[in-house]
């Protein structure tokens, strides 16, 4: 598992940067999530099913933000209805479209509000992602196979839980329609919260806050820690490298702990330094401190206003 994870991160960035993905850090992203997600790859059939829904959301997602954009309280109330029915699906134990859908909403609003053309060409580039991520984890299945006890088990089946997701939904919607209202694409910030929140439920409730936001800082501070080595040692060989070394550390530890607050950790580090590298759209090095700083209060809200439901 830890090779899964430490090897789909290396490719889903190098074939980012082979089909010059206009978010860098999306094909590894979702790579990794459903890596750590699942026990067996997909067949054939269901990774087509994916792909499929991620085009009919997609498209469904830009027709009611260019119908409604101009009634935002009809947007807000469709939006709040997308997060929920997500978090639902995750609650229910299917992480993989819940992945699809709560990313999807939590990046294309933002942009919509700001041009049509963006989004569609943001649509098209999670599309892509969906598309690589995919071929990662049946590539690495292929290469590093699961032992036999984990693909014959059953797949765990648990009833959706609207509360869960009904709270959810309130700690991530706020955030979305400010930074609509503001004008900030600042999507990262709604993907850290979105990804603890997923993984509160996971940690037991006495040790959850302080550990997902240990999580938060260990992947901000590895994060950190190789941009730093980047700006020493430029190249995509040696980006690559380290991303392997980092993608082992935390891939080690999300197999043998068990616990999601290394998962927390790897996800923050891959959308930290994915930007970090390949800037959005035109942010220079002095920005990673910025996003870093905006990583670590979304870490902190997060954390506070799961407390607190």
């Amino acid at each position: 598992m830890a090779l899964r994870l430490a090897f789909g991160a290396v490719l889903g960035f190098a074939l980012a940067g082979l089909t010059d993905s206009a978010i860098y850090f999306f094909p590894p992203l979702l790579a990794v999530q459903f890596l750590a997600a699942l026990r067996r790859p997909p067949s054939l059939a269901q990774g087509s099913v994916l792909i499929a829904l991620t085009v009919l959301l997609n498209g469904a997602a830009l027709v009611v933000a260019s119908v409604f954009a101009e009634w935002p309280v009809v947007y807000t109330l469709l939006l709040g209805l997308l997060l929920l029915f997500g978090f639902l699906l995750d609650t229910a134990g299917k992480t993989i479209p819940a992945t699809l859908l709560l990313t999807l909403s939590a990046t294309l609003p933002l942009v919509s509000a700001q041009s049509v053309d963006a989004a569609a060409a943001l649509a098209f580039a999670f599309v892509e992602a969906v598309v690589m991520a995919i071929l990662i984890v049946w590539i690495m299945f292929a290469l590093f196979p699961a032992p036999l006890s984990q693909t014959t088990a059953p797949p765990l089946v648990r009833p959706p839980s609207p509360d869960t997701a009904l709270a959810n939904t309130l700690i991530v919607l706020p955030a979305l329609i400010l930074f609509m209202a503001s004008g900030q694409m600042t999507f990262v910030v709604l993907l850290v919260i979105i990804a603890i929140i997923r993984l509160r439920g996971q940690i037991g409730a006495s040790r959850s806050a302080l550990g997902l936001l240990f999580g938060n800082f260990l992947g901000g501070a590895g994060a950190t820690i190789a941009f730093g080595l980047m700006t020493v040692q430029p190249g995509l060989a040696f980006f690559l490298l380290l991303v392997a070394l980092f993608g082992l550390i935390f891939g080690a530890r999300i197999a043998t702990a068990r616990v999601p607050i290394y998962t927390v950790a790897f996800v923050t580090f891959l959308i930290l330094l994915g930007i970090g590298v390949s800037p959005l759209p035109t942010e220079t090095g002095e920005a990673f401190t910025s996003r870093l700083v905006d990583v670590a209060l979304a870490g902190f809200y997060a954390v506070g206003a799961s407390s607190l439901s």
